[in-house]
Order: structure tokens, then sequence, then C-alpha cells
């Protein structure tokens, strides 16, 4: 079963992964701007990195997402997912 995302369509699973993807990284955001503690864990963002792999590239080009910011040395898998999405993971307010 496909999910109709304009242009086009994607596996209900990507679908699925897409929505954890956008609900995982604005609670960062939330928490974060709030100066709460970060709710997105190295394990979560390892789970989301392939989603966001398979979907943001195109999206970049609309602003959906900021460009990739470079890695650190010795990051979790929560910075790096981060980074990948143009979030700098040691942001705070």
């Amino acid at each position: 079963m496909a999910v109709p995302v304009p242009p086009n369509s994607m596996p209900a699973s990507l679908g699925v992964g897409a929505c954890a993807l956008d609900a995982a990284v604005h609670a960062w955001d939330l928490a974060v701007s709030a100066g709460a503690p970060s709710p997105l864990s190295a394990a979560l963002a390892r789970e989301l990195l392939p989603v966001a792999q398979q979907i943001v590239e195109p999206l970049r080009a609309y602003g959906a997402y900021a460009p990739a910011l470079p890695g650190e040395s010795g990051e979790d898998d929560a910075a790096v997912l981060l980074r990948y999405l143009g979030r700098d993971p040691h942001w705070s307010r």
C-alpha cells in the first residue's frame, strides 16, 4: 500500500517513519527551546536516520530542512540525526 505524498507516493512503512521523524524532531525543537532535556534518544535517532536519508534531500529544495551541518567526532546518533536535518544538537535558548 502506498501513502500519497505530493507529488508522488511512498510505501506505507516509510510514511509511518516520516511521521515518527517529524514528531521526534519537533519534540526535540520544543523541548530545547523551553530549556527542557532532549527527548530524542540515541536509540530512536538510530531508527529514524534511515528514514531521514530517504525523504529529506528532495524536501531541502523546498526549505523544509536546512542544509546538513558537518558532524563532530564522538557524537551520538541523536546528534548525527539532528545535524543531518540541519539542526545544531548543542543549540540552547
